[in-house]
């Protein structure tokens, strides 16, 4: 895959993962950004670990929204 397609779908999905979040739990977009950019799981999303970029955007949103309460 070409780095310049692997940006664009990094981005895609991440943008899917955050609506899916504000979506499911009732949160605006800036605070659904922040716990997106704040979680574990976004880093290994974005480095391709686990395939986890292959699940779909509500379960890693689900996945996400965990890991932030957890930490709360």
């Amino acid at each position: 895959m070409m780095e310049e397609t692997k940006m664009v779908f990094q981005a895609y999905k991440s943008a899917n993962i955050i609506k899916s979040i504000c979506d499911l739990y009732g949160i605006s977009h800036e605070q659904a950004t922040d716990i997106y950019y704040k979680s574990d799981t976004s880093v290994l999303i974005e480095e391709g670990v686990s395939d986890l970029q292959c699940r779909s955007d509500k379960y890693l949103a689900t996945l996400i929204w965990d890991e932030h309460n957890e930490a709360s």
